[in-house]
């Protein structure tokens, strides 16, 4: 099942592997970006709740301190409310995207934040997989055994 009514992020269920891939398509305002987040988090209500996914931003180019901050105080603690669990989210992105979110300018996004979500980060996408499976991600077959 993939669909996204935006022409800016991608959203595909993977039921083999029982976890929602979204996909930045190019560069996003904070605008954009606010509103790709709340279309990741209905499409993955509508998937069963799959509290798994990965995120590839390898697109997006730039982040934003006020897009970090919007995600860390506003979006993460309403994961747990809405997927009724831990959300876990494996961001996919560019190496030099990870030197600039390292950059002091910009706040980290924590690994963990608490009960809502558990987050990490990576440039390859079948590590991004692995972990995300270690999680407890698991395909919609052995889901329903």
């Amino acid at each position: 099942m993939a669909t996204s009514p935006l022409d800016y992020l991608d959203l595909n269920f993977r039921s083999d592997l029982g976890l929602v891939t979204a996909r930045w398509t190019r560069p996003v305002t904070s605008s954009e970006l606010r509103t790709g987040y709340q279309s990741i988090l209905h499409y993955a209500a509508d998937c069963a709740d799959c509290r798994y996914w990965l995120i590839d931003s390898r697109r997006r180019l730039e982040v934003d301190a006020s897009d970090v901050h919007w995600l860390t105080n506003v979006f993460y603690p309403t994961l747990h409310r809405h997927m009724h669990g831990v959300v876990f989210l494996a961001f996919l992105a560019a190496p030099y995207q990870l030197h600039c979110v390292q950059n002091d300018s910009v706040p980290s996004l924590p690994r963990n934040q608490g009960e809502n979500c558990s987050l990490s980060q990576f440039t390859d996408e079948g590590a991004a997989v692995h972990w995300l499976l270690a999680q407890g991600a698991r395909p919609i077959a052995e889901q329903v055994a």
